[in-house]
């Protein structure tokens, strides 16, 4: 857990690992006369001018293995940058090297290499690629894949980098990103220090709510919880006995996908702790739900964009980056309530409510290990036997949003309950339905009283009325408002030339395409005011409604 992102692992490809005895990727000596080379190799510089400036790896690479290239010096004096790609010529029998490498090489068979657009070569910016078995190059920047950069690439033959190190982009260096032997693998001294965790923190029953555990600590009275791995670039490892330990390749930032084995429970606590992070890449974790079967799902077969899961057929809800700002052994805890909503607290904070969900259907898990988290260990919080709190007794919860403590008097010993805190809404609970009249209802389902109290047994409890606990159970409803739009009066009739009627929220064309028809609800201001399609696009941007400038944090698809 030491090492350095740059000298972790490489990724893994659709075929396979590449292999770790390979060589580090340096610099060849036969490069362009303005080429330097330092840092045994790794690290090109150009010298003078803008030109001469084409060097080669020292070894051929695997198909699908990443080259990693960082970017330490970019000037402002040129125009133009680096031009990248692979020869199948052994640099060692190239007589001359050209002052380019496009066209001078790249005019000659057995020559790939194109130019980088100028806006993506930065100071300390990563820029990866690879060349996978149908000759097609991938490529990607700071950890986000920008997709096929090229074509055309015969991998019959041996295949070595080809950079030219034109224009701005004056200082690059190869990164070593080679796998491990014992990369994913947990060294002793990292489990005996997650197994020494284990017995610091007090969990919750069906009956209690206790706060979550703070960072570093994980709850005495867990078991792992097995998962099944569905991502191309994650694998699962067993902790005692059981494969509950998912971990994503360092070198590639998506296609983590995990899932439970078997379905979630209404009212069971999962514990998920981040047990390693990388500040390579953007974005974090993602936790969903979904109906369908991880059995009938192959490895790979999901799509590499997480967005793109409610597009399938079956029943999926997905949250992203819950795991933002995360660090290794911070501690999240999920789980699904009566009402269908999934709940979430980090490190013993509030809770708050993630998304909701149909919770009639049977459920499983999906963990996406994705950007910052590379590895999690799932366990699932067991029940304790219930204190013995007498269902008669009434505590009432401070208004405050701290926890409180009340005691009730008795004549024998005081009984202090434990009032949990409320979770917070991460945002409004919407329903959409239809009135008698055609007109679009959206109804705000608010969170249910809590009442659940965590009670030290008394012998005055037996006491408690009869009458109170009916006020108990009358104070547990759940309240809800319901928002109707307002169909206009019609408009007394006069001479006056006929306008057309302004359509309310929810009817007509989107307002961003003016082609398709209104069939979504923006989350969370409940807005009525695109197609799907626009909607999702804008969502994924991390864009605003266009009516009130909400931020869309979710797409709510209307079947009418």
């Amino acid at each position: 857990m030491g090492q350095t992102e740059s000298h972790r692992s490489a990724p893994k490809s659709g075929t396979g690992a590449v292999n770790p005895n390979l060589p580090p990727l340096k610099f060849h000596n036969v490069h362009g006369e303005n080429i330097r080379l330092y840092k045994d190799g790794f690290v090109a510089r150009r010298v003078d001018s803008f030109c001469k400036g084409v060097a080669f790896s020292s070894r051929p690479v695997a198909i699908n293995e990443k080259v990693y290239i960082k970017f330490l010096e970019i000037s402002d004096n040129w125009s133009g940058v680096l031009r990248f790609g692979f020869t199948s010529e052994d640099p060692s029998n190239v007589k001359k090297v050209p002052k380019y490498a496009c066209p001078d090489l790249t005019s000659k068979s057995g020559f790939w290499a194109k130019a980088l657009s100028e806006r993506h070569a930065i100071h300390d910016g990563l820029l990866f690629f690879y060349v996978d078995a149908g000759g097609d190059v991938h490529y990607g920047l700071n950890g986000e894949s920008k997709g096929v950069f090229m074509q055309g690439i015969d991998t019959r033959s041996p295949l070595w980098v080809l950079l030219d190190i034109y224009g701005n982009s004056t200082i690059v260096e190869f990164l070593d990103c080679r796998p491990q032997l014992n990369n994913n693998r947990t060294s002793r001294s990292d489990e005996l220090e997650i197994s020494s965790q284990l017995s610091a923190v007090t969990v919750s029953s069906n009956s209690a709510v206790v706060p979550s555990p703070p960072r570093g600590q994980i709850a005495d009275n867990v078991e792992p919880l097995g998962l099944v791995r569905k991502g191309r670039h994650v694998m699962i490892s067993m902790k005692d006995g059981v494969p509950c330990v998912g971990t994503r390749l360092s070198t590639a930032f998506f296609q983590g996908y995990t899932f439970t084995k078997r379905p979630l429970q209404i009212g069971e606590k999962y514990l998920v702790q981040i047990t390693k992070t990388s500040q390579l890449y953007v974005g974090s974790l993602s936790f969903g739900v979904t109906c369908c079967d991880p059995s009938s799902i192959g490895i790979g077969e999901l799509p590499d964009d997480p967005n793109q899961l409610v597009d399938r057929r079956e029943y999926w809800v997905m949250s992203r980056n819950v795991a933002e700002e995360t660090k290794p052994g911070d501690v999240l805890i999920f789980s699904i309530n009566n009402n269908g909503e999934v709940l979430c607290s980090k490190n013993g904070n509030a809770e708050i409510v993630l998304m909701c969900v149909d919770h009639s259907q049977t459920l499983w898990g999906v963990f996406d290990i994705y950007g910052t988290t590379t590895q999690i260990v799932v366990s699932k919080m067991l029940a304790r036997p219930s204190m013995g709190c007498t269902p008669n007794a009434i505590v009432q919860s401070s208004p405050q949003p701290s926890t409180s403590y009340e005691t009730v008097s008795s004549s024998v010993s005081p009984t202090v309950c434990y009032a949990p805190q409320p979770p917070m809404v991460r945002s409004n609970i919407l329903e959409v339905n239809t009135d008698a009249n055609g007109g679009t209802v959206l109804i705000v389902n608010l969170p249910a009283a809590q009442n659940n109290q965590m009670c030290h047994p008394s012998p005055a409890l037996s006491q408690a009325s009869s009458g109170m606990q009916q006020h108990q159970q009358m104070s547990a409803r759940p309240p809800s408002v319901t928002i109707q739009q307002i169909q206009p009066r019609a408009a007394p009739v006069t001479q006056q030339p006929h306008l057309p009627e302004q359509l309310p929220s929810g009817e007509g064309e989107c307002s961003i395409c003016f082609e398709r028809a209104v069939d979504c609800a923006l989350y969370t201001c409940g807005h009525l005011c695109m197609c799907y399609e626009c909607a999702k696009k804008q969502w994924v941007r991390l864009g605003r409604c266009p009516i009130c400038r909400a931020v869309i944090k979710d797409v709510i698809k209307i079947y009418k």
